[in-house]
């Protein structure tokens, strides 16, 4: 019996100890655990529930940011103003520049665009008369653009548009016309008419002039009314024996010219006028003044116009 109670004190003594340490150990890891835990309730619990008041006393205090003294309004409006003015004149004169540019181009426009419309009125006038019609509206649109500056061309036009005289009028005219202009006048006496035949018989003329003998002179008359030279046909015309039998053709082919150098002269006034009119500039702008350095009261300006 001694014996295994002596075994037993034997072993049981380290074990003991052991138990002993490990339960030592526990307590401390719960002693920490719990000052831990007191250290969070105190620090985030304890400002929710509002206690710990001590502690808000003792939280440092932010200390307000210096602001800089406001500067006079007067100080700092006036550059802002100023600069303003110089970027409003710069704006104003391009603005400017464009509306001459503008204007300039619309007026060269019209110009041309009437002096095309001038132009159309007169190439009318001329097929009206080549056909021998009437004028109708084209008297009218002949009075207003050209009655100031060619008053007696428009006079022409009109009178000789009421009595219409063509091309094919006047080569009529002429073949009626033709065997009093080669026989002579009808008061001839017969002496003078005998003396005008022997005239003819023997004409001496160089090589390059002319034949002076009444038929080739109405042959060359008619030549010329097929060209349009209605003014050479006139010249042969009245060097012929007969020309005061043919006074009243003379005054239609006259007429015939007078229309035409009048239509000439419209067609160089719708080529020439209106002219296009002069680029002008624009006025210049004068400047901004500079800022005056007098204070002056002004009101606050926004910053953000």
């Amino acid at each position: 019996m001694m014996s295994e109670d002596a075994s037993f004190a034997t072993t049981s003594g380290p074990y003991r100890q052991r138990r002993s340490r490990g339960w030592l150990l526990v307590a401390v890891l719960a002693f920490l655990i719990g000052i831990g835990a007191t250290l969070a309730v105190l620090r985030y619990v304890a400002p929710r529930l509002g206690w710990g008041g001590s502690t808000q006393a003792a939280a440092p205090v932010a200390q307000p940011i210096p602001t800089p003294a406001p500067q006079p309004v007067a100080a700092v409006a006036l550059p802002i103003l100023s600069a303003r003015e110089a970027a409003l004149a710069a704006r104003i004169a391009d603005l400017e520049t464009r509306i001459v540019g503008l204007d300039n181009s619309a007026r060269n426009a019209a110009g041309y665009a009437t002096r095309a419309e001038d132009m159309m009125v007169v190439v009318a006038t001329r097929r009206a008369l080549d056909r021998g019609r009437p004028l109708d509206y084209l008297e009218g649109q002949l009075r207003e653009r050209f009655g100031d500056s060619r008053p007696d061309a428009v006079r022409t036009l009109i009178a000789a548009a009421q009595a219409p005289v063509t091309l094919d009028d006047l080569r009529t005219a002429l073949d009626a016309v033709a065997t009093p202009l080669i026989a002579g006048p009808t008061g001839e006496g017969f002496w003078n008419g005998l003396r005008r035949e022997f005239g003819q018989l023997i004409v001496l003329r160089q090589g390059a002039t002319p034949s002076s003998r009444p038929i080739d002179r109405l042959d060359r008359a008619r030549r010329r009314l097929d060209t349009g030279q209605v003014e050479q046909a006139i010249a042969e015309i009245e060097r012929m024996p007969g020309a005061a039998s043919a006074r009243r053709w003379t005054a239609a082919a006259e007429r015939f010219v007078a229309a035409r150098k009048a239509l000439i002269d419209l067609e160089s006034v719708a080529l020439t006028m209106p002219r296009p009119a002069p680029v002008t500039q624009p006025a210049p702008v004068p400047a901004a003044p500079p800022p005056s350095e007098s204070p002056v009261a002004a009101d606050p300006v926004d910053p953000t116009l």
